[in-house]
């Protein structure tokens, strides 16, 4: 028979947490206080395990929901193995209630299902702090792969090791993440927001910025998630991140998010976020004349944007044949050598295009900005220098235009805005990593799981290719002065060491932390 597990809330979370539990086979005793939650929670759960069942997808709804025993005594879960915890986020709470079932049950294995709170700060309050552990499951948690292992300063290994062969058997993702703010998903997810709300006050429409994310394969632009999300809930776990490290800049809340928030703007939920509902998003763009003979190109850099646009699209071999350069260097100072005459259309992610236009003198010149690998529904960002408009411009328009990519004529911003957002991505991940927050495999697999992003953020830097994401950041931080964008200093150790992925670092297993332990004792 398998062990009883007992969840601790009825809230979205708990009852997820105790249908999935239920679905593998345990007893479940799923406690809350209030009565009509339990209610609630055990109509929905019944709901939602119908449609399954009406799918084919499980054999029989009432068979699962008969597994879960619903109480309001808290005395009622002291005979379970494992415990888990998922009531509201409130650190005193958790503590609390972990703490009186601790003492209950001396054996059980205590795991919180918190999103925001350090599993070191929740066992501190609860006897024999060995047994308790972090399980952060994604919502919704029946649907959801992923699930951070998190131990504290105290937790037993035996016992990580135990939680995640159970989560493997329940069908789940496990990945064992250090106890730290926002552990792994969390954190390295922040500037997918926070960015894109900082380019957004910036002058960037916020629906163009969801467009250029969809265009390079995130399923949601980060307006529309946080609408999803709701706002509110998007801003408490941004500001949770940024206290709990103390106020580092790179991980402060904008006031627009506030701003909504105090506006009773909540998103979905309430009827109006970023976009009202209904009707919500504007659906993107599509190319205004994708058969139109294309202006042939001079394709410049070695990175492996140049080489995906060379092998894709039609481009001229020599000076004499094009009518215009398509610079895809990095670095500012490296666009000065160029063909006499001929109009630029220059790579922005490490510069804005005014500045490139002050690099140049008076050639005509765009900024534009494409991620690798280049998507069919990539859409291709084009910006002017202040100074306005040039003949540069149609000749971009028309060129990408052709090849099917739709264009977007944006304000002036170093970066651009896919590339800025996942260059800022790769510099958290690459931040945690150092940490030893998680191996970089799991970090990937984690931010994939978790967030649904179309690749890890780290596989994509392997992608792009290091040294560029490095030469880029430093232009960013250069040109806009924020400490967010300085680069990591791993990267630059990576890179200066002509290392271009992250498997090959020393000691990248996590063994690092074993070392250290062995040479304390």
């Amino acid at each position: 028979m398998k062990e009883t597990v007992a969840v601790l809330g009825a809230g979205i979370m708990g009852r997820g947490i105790a249908q999935v539990a239920a679905t593998a086979g345990h007893q479940v005793v799923l406690y809350d206080p209030y009565p009509a939650a339990l209610e609630k929670a055990l109509a929905e759960t019944r709901a939602e395990l119908k449609k399954l069942a009406e799918r084919g997808r499980l054999a029989s709804a009432e068979e699962v929901l008969a597994r879960i025993q619903p109480t309001q005594a808290l005395e009622d879960c002291t005979p379970a193995h494992l415990v888990i915890e998922a009531v509201p986020e409130q650190l005193e709470l958790k503590q609390e209630i972990l703490s009186r079932l601790g003492g209950l049950n001396p054996h059980g294995l205590l795991a919180s299902n918190t999103s925001t709170f350090s599993i070191s700060a929740i066992a501190a309050k609860v006897p024999n702090p060995s047994r308790v552990l972090g399980l952060h499951f994604f919502n919704p948690a029946p649907r959801m792969k992923l699930v951070e292992v998190i131990g504290g300063e105290n937790t037993d290994p035996v016992h990580l090791e135990r939680a995640s062969e159970l989560m493997r058997a329940w069908g789940k993702e496990p990945v064992r993440v250090k106890d730290a703010p926002g552990f792994l998903v969390n954190r390295v997810a922040r500037p997918f927001y926070g960015e894109a709300i900082r380019l957004h006050a910036e002058g960037v429409p916020k629906e163009f910025i969801d467009w250029v994310m969809r265009g390079l394969g995130f399923p949601m632009g980060p307006f529309e998630l946080m609408d999803l999300i709701g706002l509110d809930t998007n801003l408490a776990a941004s500001t949770s991140v940024y206290q709990a490290f103390y106020g580092e800049p790179r991980y402060r809340p904008h006031y627009l998010q506030h701003q909504k928030v105090a506006a009773g703007q909540l998103g979905r939920k309430s009827g109006q976020g970023w976009y009202r509902y209904p009707p919500g998003p504007p659906p993107p763009p599509t190319p205004s004349n994708p058969t139109a003979k294309a202006p042939l190109p001079l394709i410049l850099g070695p990175n492996p944007l140049a080489q995906e646009l060379k092998a894709r699209f039609p481009h001229a071999k020599s000076p004499e044949e094009a009518q215009f350069v398509l610079d895809c260097r990095v670095k500012l100072k490296r666009k000065n050598d160029l063909p006499d005459s001929l109009p630029v259309v220059g790579l922005v992610w490490g510069h804005s295009a005014s500045s490139l236009q002050a690099e140049l003198k008076d050639r005509p010149v765009v900024g534009f900005s494409l991620v690798p690998p280049v998507g069919q529904g990539a859409i291709a960002e084009l910006y002017t220098p202040l100074s306005g408009p040039n003949p540069a411009l149609p000749l971009a328009q028309a060129f990408f235009e052709a090849q099917g990519h739709p264009t977007l004529l944006l304000p002036d911003q170093p970066g651009g805005v896919g590339f800025r957002i996942l260059a800022l991505l790769i510099n958290e991940a690459i931040s945690a990593l150092s940490e030893g927050i998680a191996q970089p495999d799991d970090l990937d697999r984690a931010m994939r799981l978790g967030t649904g992003y179309p690749r890890g953020p780290l596989e994509w830097a392997e992608r792009i290719w290091l040294k560029p994401v490095l030469r880029a950041l430093e232009g960013l931080f250069a040109e806009l002065g924020e400490d967010r964008y300085r680069p990591h200093p791993l990267l630059r150790r990576m890179v200066a060491a002509g290392l271009e992925t992250f498997g090959n670092l020393p000691l990248h297993k996590g063994d690092w932390q074993t070392h250290t332990h062995k040479e304390a004792r």
